[in-house]
């Protein structure tokens, strides 16, 4: 083949990007031939330098005629659905071709993620755990001969039997196959397959987890410093995650409110910091308790400089989630509340609390940011004295003299005061959002 020939196919390819669908097709008809295989009645398609199609995934080209059709029927899915001419040529190799070997597009996927997390959309630790499922050894080497055309429920059952004789859990398995089938599903949004299988879910016993009660959670929380203590009261009070309570700036903080938009994606006190786990935006009313301590500790000129709102005092930068997790372990094992993980102490014992008073679930859920597409949909609209409602009663302190603006406000609205802030961006039920966060209705 010549370079001459090379080069005009490449620029072909080139010039159909941006083009329309009809000046697509009319540009398609120069590429690609149809040749005789030597010293014999059979055809190929000849696609050099991208390649040669020997076979219709496996069954001979043995007339011009059914050859002209492959050719059309090539042309067309190049010209049609804006796909790369290597990837159609792939769909029509046998099924186990190196193209279409599930190592290949593993290390595909796994440059997309890598995309994700220099993005910050995807947390670092996640990435890592996805290469080590698909290294050599690892979870996903069970299809290192398998075509990404050939998996069905039967080869991802035996996958599972297979995970399991190697001696995993079955929650190990779980994150194993829901890992898998994100990559699946990320061959099926491409159009790289027909159809995603349905995949075998082992059974995975329920966690409980154990809670703490609301007086053996304030009891840790007075055996943390008091200049270390504000993280741990948004952890508790607003049953946050470790990476949004990090993520958090001097500026989200105003007005007796907090503003949640960013986490941190990864453990470290550096790690990179981007959307929230639901992509979500959650304006939270303060504690007493924490506005307070934002009070006494903060210095609001941070807000120029966006300096983070809690800083671990033993390093004066941003705290990273195992020294975070550690003051709080060291200080329940003081007083013998050690048993109880740090997630369950602090999140888990704020929402079964919440719901013990008689907090809406919708409400919680919305607070806790547990949202996906399908459960915002059911989200009402909620005031901001809904919203409220989620703070339990303020502790008994020496210095707990006032209520936090939010509830100020809470109790002017009940008492039908007039004097609430003159909040902007009314929805068309009247409730007041603050700019940015999206709104949700009821279907």
């Amino acid at each position: 083949m010549t370079r001459a020939r090379a080069h005009g196919i490449r620029a072909l390819l080139a010039s159909i990007e941006g083009a329309d669908r009809g000046i697509r097709f009319q540009l398609m008809g120069e590429l690609g031939k149809i040749r005789r295989r030597r010293g014999g009645r059979e055809f190929f398609l000849d696609f050099r330098p991208y390649g040669r199609v020997w076979s219709n995934r496996g069954i001979r080209i043995t007339d011009e005629d059914t050859a002209r059709r492959l050719l059309e029927q090539i042309r067309g899915r190049v010209a049609d659905e804006s796909k790369a001419l290597d990837e159609v040529l792939a769909e029509y190799l046998p099924v186990h071709a190196k193209p279409n070997l599930a190592p290949r597009w593993l290390e595909r996927w796994l440059e997309v993620k890598r995309g994700a997390v220099a993005s910050k959309t995807l947390s670092p630790t996640y990435l890592r755990e996805l290469e080590r499922y698909a290294a050599p050894g690892g979870y996903f080497s069970f299809f290192d001969a398998a075509s990404i055309h050939e998996l069905t429920y039967g080869m991802l059952e035996d996958w599972a039997a297979w995970l399991g004789a190697r001696g995993l859990s079955p929650k190990t398995q779980s994150n194993a196959l829901g890992a898998f089938r994100s990559f699946v599903g990320w061959l099926g949004r491409r159009g790289e397959i027909r159809a995603i299988p349905e995949f075998p879910w082992p059974k995975v016993p329920e966690h409980l987890p154990r809670v703490l009660t609301l007086a053996e959670q304030d009891a840790i929380l007075r055996q943390i410093p008091e200049p270390e203590r504000g993280i741990f009261l948004a952890l508790c009070d607003l049953g946050l995650r470790p990476g949004e309570a990090r993520a958090l700036e001097v500026g989200d903080a105003g007005d007796g409110w907090l503003t949640v938009s960013r986490a941190c994606k990864g453990h470290g006190a550096d790690a990179p910091i981007g959307p929230t786990k639901s992509g979500k935006t959650k304006r939270l009313p303060l504690s007493q308790e924490l506005a307070e301590w934002i009070a006494r500790h903060v210095d609001p000129s941070g807000r120029l400089t966006r300096a983070p709102l809690f800083v671990n005092p033993r390093t004066e930068t941003r705290w990273g989630h195992w020294s975070l997790r550690d003051a709080w372990l060291r200080a329940a094992r003081a007083i013998g509340l050690g048993g109880v993980k740090f997630y369950e102490a602090t999140k888990h014992t704020m929402a079964t609390a919440a719901i013990a008073r008689g907090v809406n679930e919708r409400v919680l859920q919305r607070v806790l940011g547990h949202a996906d597409s399908r459960s915002t949909r059911r989200y009402a609209q909620l005031a901001d004295s809904a919203l409220i409602q989620v703070l339990r009663s303020p502790r008994v302190t020496p210095d707990a003299v006032s209520l936090s603006p939010a509830c100020r406000q809470a109790e002017m609205a009940e008492e039908g005061s007039s004097q609430l802030p003159d909040f902007t961006g009314l929805t068309h039920a009247g409730v007041a959002l603050p700019t940015g966060v999206e709104p949700v209705f009821w279907p």
